[in-house]
């Protein structure tokens, strides 16, 4: 408990890109027109509506800092030095968010020959994080103050030399200062969860179908791309230990699922059909992503405040 880990993990698919669903965000069953279709060949040619009103990594990372300096200066209110929070995976998500999607599978073109569909991306030993890297274990006295509990017991302890320590230790005050542990760079954090698109979408599924004969043509039998990613064969593919690298099975058949999306666009008619939802999403959901992102702005502007040296109410 001396060091917080904080963690952005999407896991092999706890894929975030848009969430699926049955309606378009407006509560009706409508099938949008699509606008031009894009050519992807690559994550980094995605773009979609819901962009620009996701957090970013910098703020992520500017009201991380701030709970720090909450936490830290209540830890010195007890003699201690706070460690800390390791931001684990922040700088992957953003990619992370296109490469691993609920509606069009895995598509990290880099990784895919030699990582396969990359289990272990943004997962980590928590307990070797908490506890630094090669740095001492904390003392009883700084899990005290940081959690606020006995370490041997877990039971809440309310002093601490002879000082009160805040419910929930030094770690919950600093939390408690910006209330954000609800930062999230997925689309699943934005106002309703974001927008909903529909597996069932005749434009996926005609996409899906072309690229299951793709992968039977390359010896791979799989109905869709999630089955693809998510197949028990691969050990943990929705998340948890990693279970080892992949082998030459799991390379093989990620390297001819991320082909086999390019040779038939599979994203980018994918991302057509996102594109079109999200935009009736942002339509009808402009007055709460405007609160949204006031919220985010307001947000970054206390953390500002906070490690530059102002209040922390």
């Amino acid at each position: 408990m001396g060091r917080r880990s904080l963690l952005f993990v999407t896991g092999v698919i706890a894929l975030a890109a848009t969430a699926c669903g049955t309606g378009d965000g407006r509560g009706t069953t409508a099938v949008p027109d699509l606008g031009a279709t894009p050519t992807i060949t690559d994550p980094g040619q995605i773009t979609l509506p819901t962009d620009a009103y996701l957090v970013t990594t910098a703020q992520i990372r500017q009201v991380t800092q701030a709970q720090d300096a909450v936490t830290a200066e209540c830890m010195r209110g007890f003699g201690l030095t706070a460690r800390p929070t390791v931001t684990l995976g922040l700088d992957d998500a953003p990619k992370q968010r296109l490469t691993r999607s609920m509606l069009y599978g895995y598509f990290d073109v880099e990784k895919a020959k030699t990582l396969g569909y990359d289990r272990g991306a943004g997962m980590v030993d928590q307990g070797a994080a908490g506890n630094g890297t090669g740095g001492a274990p904390p003392t009883a006295a700084e899990d005290i103050a940081m959690s606020g509990n006995d370490p041997t017991t877990h039971q809440p302890v309310p002093t601490l030399d002879g000082k009160p320590v805040p419910p929930g230790g030094c770690g919950q005050k600093g939390r408690d200062t910006l209330k954000a542990d609800d930062l999230l760079i997925s689309d699943s954090a934005l106002p309703d969860g974001g927008p909903k698109i529909p597996a069932g979408d005749p434009r996926i599924v005609e996409a899906y179908a072309k690229w299951s004969e793709c992968m039977k043509g390359r010896g791979f039998d799989y109905k869709d791309p999630i089955a693809a990613v998510t197949d028990q064969k691969w050990g943990s593919a929705q998340g948890g230990n990693a279970g080892g690298p992949a082998g030459p099975e799991e390379i093989a058949t990620a390297t001819a699922d991320v082909e086999c999306k390019i040779a038939n666009n599979t994203v980018g008619i994918v991302v057509a059909v996102q594109t079109a939802y999200g935009k009736k999403y942002v339509e009808a959901n402009s007055t709460k992503l405007a609160a949204y992102r006031q919220q985010i702005d307001d947000l970054v502007r206390k953390a500002a405040q906070i490690t530059a040296g102002g209040t922390t109410g």
